[in-house]
């Protein structure tokens, strides 16, 4: 499922100091670890973020963005064919990883290591090929936001946050050749799993900034600004993206029209204990791992934090 060059630029500058080599990307890794971001709150971050994932950006990664993604895939023969072979590729590689041993991180690996060897193996030989490029991003994406999601030592957030580097450097390869917001919002998100809220914000204010009818970007845009507790700068989001995708075409106004009613059911819920002295609380749980994150979110469209 350009018009930012002068800002990506920048960013890119960036990016790259940190991330072509891995002892920088460890460091990040390190940095993320230091900030004191707790296993559950990264568990929060990434079943959050990768709801929004689910929500807007499915069949391949996302329902959200398939205008966008069946354009680009259809930009030539040869990509349509990449992007069948890709999937199948996943099928096969996840069929694979359910009757493994492996727990934790490695069983993550053992889920994408084949599909991604597979994928550098054609990009090697067309290092242009747009569906080649997308889909690395998307299962580098998809894998680094798995391994945090289980990680339980800093070398896991390190791995994790090396793979998702991984992603971002092949979806700006991807923006090298073609122009696309739906890839932009997945380089946000990589940010976001990361643990990079402020930067993950500031790069969809620029995409709304620049694309101000994108309704995926003001409906991912809302959910880091709900995660980050301003929740009045979130329902304005929301609203923006119910208002730009009417029809419900990306999948931005279904998820949006949630998210609104979750916060003001938690607000009314908020008032009411307060007006009579008693507090509540809410807990959530979810299995660890790609399928059990899939599994889990599928049933939280409608909780709030």
């Amino acid at each position: 499922m350009s018009k930012k060059s002068s800002n990506r630029g920048a960013s890119t500058g960036a990016r790259s100091a940190k991330g072509k080599q891995a002892a920088a990307t460890s460091k990040k890794g390190a940095t993320s670890s230091a900030v004191g971001l707790s296993t559950s709150a990264k568990v929060v971050i990434v079943i959050f973020a990768v709801l929004m994932v689910v929500s807007l950006m499915m069949p391949t990664l996302s329902t959200a963005f398939s205008r966008n993604q069946q354009a680009e895939q259809s930009s030539s023969q040869d990509s349509s064919s990449d992007s069948n072979s890709d999937n199948s590729s996943d099928s096969s590689d996840s069929s694979t990883s359910d009757t493994s041993s492996a727990t934790g991180a490695a069983a993550v690996d053992a889920k994408y290591q084949d599909t991604v060897s597979e994928l550098e193996s054609k990009l090697s030989s067309d290092n242009t090929n747009l569906a080649t490029l997308l889909n690395l991003g998307r299962n580098y994406m998809r894998w680094g936001a798995s391994v945090l999601s289980v990680s339980s030592s800093d070398s896991d957030t390190t791995h994790g946050n090396e793979l998702l580097e991984k992603a971002i450097g092949y979806y700006q390869q991807y923006l090298g050749l073609k122009d696309s917001d739906a890839v932009r919002v997945d380089i946000a998100l990589c940010k976001l799993y990361e643990g990079e809220t402020s930067e993950a914000q500031s790069d969809l204010e620029t995409l709304t900034q620049n694309s101000p009818t994108y309704a995926p970007a003001w409906a991912n845009l809302g959910m880091v600004q709900e995660y980050a507790g301003d929740k009045d700068a979130a329902k304005t989001s929301y609203q923006t993206a119910i208002d730009n995708d009417p029809n419900d075409e990306y999948g931005a106004k279904s998820y949006a029209t949630q998210r609104l009613s979750a916060l003001e059911s938690s607000s009314s819920t908020t008032s009411s204990t307060t007006s009579t002295g008693t507090s509540a609380t809410s807990s959530s749980s979810g299995e660890t791992g790609a399928k059990g994150l899939t599994d889990t979110l599928s049933n939280l469209s409608g909780t709030g934090l």
